[in-house]
């Protein structure tokens, strides 16, 4: 039986070392159910990859349907730590919980994509050296407009993480709050992005050993994702359960 959760809760301050024990203990949960994290996963890619060929829907379609999966493997994760068991059929079980709130928090997910997209569009339009001037700069040879060019694109794309990094951060937590404590999907945003501030260090630690595991799993055909796409999303439960529920 799931336990009850706080409804409203308020995220807390954890230790910086805790970063790095949040991919360990993702591991633990891996570990013990690995064949359905694995069939989980390997579902999750190839739907996701089917609705994505749709002509323009399908693209959309996938935001909706990641915090619907994401919210049932969350499901998951908290039924096996109350005793139970992690299954494939958890996948889906955002289909049938709180799928009002989920769908709105993947509405506005793919609203928050659309609008970065536009505004990096502007950005490279009208900052100072963009425009079609990019594209005479490539076309030139020249290794001093290519250097402004690579210049230019590199302050595109540090404009495109700045407005890409809130928008993980508040949802980086929502599908947990949404399906494991009844959360509105606004308000989960806002709990998930509070929670991401309060905690800066420890999620920095986090990231930069997520980022060396997922070149690492990159390696063997890209195999090694379906080992860390478990952990990784196993790993943002044990946070969330640290972060969010009273301490003992």
């Amino acid at each position: 039986m799931i336990e009850t959760m706080q409804r409203d809760p308020f995220p807390r301050a954890i230790p910086a070392r805790r970063g790095a024990a949040w991919i360990s203990e993702g591991f633990e949960f891996f570990k013990e159910d690995a064949l359905s994290w694995i069939g989980a996963s390997l579902l999750f890619f190839i739907i996701s990859l089917a609705v994505s060929v749709v002509p323009i829907l399908g693209s959309l379609a996938v935001y909706f349907l990641t915090t619907l999966f994401f919210g049932g493997l969350m499901l998951g994760c908290h039924a096996r730590q109350q005793g139970g068991e992690f299954s494939v059929n958890h996948l889906f079980a955002g289909f049938s919980q709180n799928t009002p709130q989920l769908l709105i928090l993947g509405g506005i997910y793919l609203a928050g994509n659309i609008i970065i997209i536009i505004l990096v569009i502007v950005s490279i339009l009208f900052l100072p050296g963009g425009g079609m001037g990019v594209l005479e700069k490539i076309a030139s040879n020249d290794p001093v407009l290519i250097r402004e060019m690579l210049a230019f694109v590199s302050l595109v794309v540090l404009i495109a993480l700045a407005l890409y990094l809130p928008l993980i951060m508040a949802m980086w937590f929502a599908p947990a709050l949404v399906m494991l404590q009844d959360v509105s999907a606004v308000r989960a945003m806002q709990l998930s992005f509070m929670a991401c501030l309060l905690n800066i260090v420890p999620y920095l630690i986090y990231g930069i050993l997520a980022l060396v595991l997922m070149i690492l799993a990159a390696i063997p055909f890209g195999l090694g994702f379906l080992v860390l796409f478990p952990v990784i999303t196993a790993s943002i439960y044990a946070a969330w359960r640290e972060i969010f529920q009273p301490a003992a």
